[in-house]
């Protein structure tokens, strides 16, 4: 094996490693557009496949499929979203089965797959805000993050590592 196939391996093992989508939805996906541009050339996008995150604000189960509305979030790395500070809209997917409400509950990290459908405004009733319209074929759940409990009399750099006075911990004086 020469040196340039072990660097074609290596790096496209390093751009499939970085997605928690499968491989052939990432490479079938469009490559990441701003998420307001989605919105205002959705017709032109209209059945193509984008990958996109959010967080999920509810899950209505009809007869015939799942609705999923979700805060969009931009992804970072390993397609995770991002805060949902820098929403640009929301996220309306569809699902022919059943999704949990209990599994994907309110706040729950998502990254979804799915071809786009369309993209509008609320209701005239309510304050108009914009929303893309996806039908769902992958999704991704990210785990809860759990804190860790702060102990402040360990101290992973205490001694020997640190150079304290005296051979006590600074926490012990």
């Amino acid at each position: 094996m020469d040196i340039r196939t072990m660097i074609c391996l290596t790096l496209l093992l390093g751009v499939t490693a970085c997605s928690v989508m499968p491989a052939e939805v990432s490479k079938d996906a469009l490559p990441e557009i701003p998420f307001a541009q989605l919105i205002r050339e959705a017709g032109r996008y209209r059945g193509e496949t984008a990958v996109l995150g959010g967080y999920v604000v509810e899950v209505t189960n009809l007869k015939q499929q799942s609705l999923m509305i979700a805060v969009q979030a931009p992804l970072g790395k390993m397609q995770e979203p991002k805060t949902k500070d820098l929403s640009q809209g929301r996220l309306v997917i569809a699902y022919r089965g059943f999704l949990d409400p209990e599994v994907y509950q309110k706040d729950r990290k998502i990254t979804v797959a799915g071809k786009i459908m369309a993209s509008s405004q609320t209701e005239q009733d309510k304050y108009p805000y914009p929303y893309l319209r996806i039908d769902l074929t992958h999704i991704y759940l990210w785990p809860v993050e759990k804190p860790v409990p702060y102990n402040p009399y360990w101290d992973p750099w205490g001694p020997p590592y640190r150079f304290y006075p005296y051979w006590r911990h600074p926490y012990w004086w």
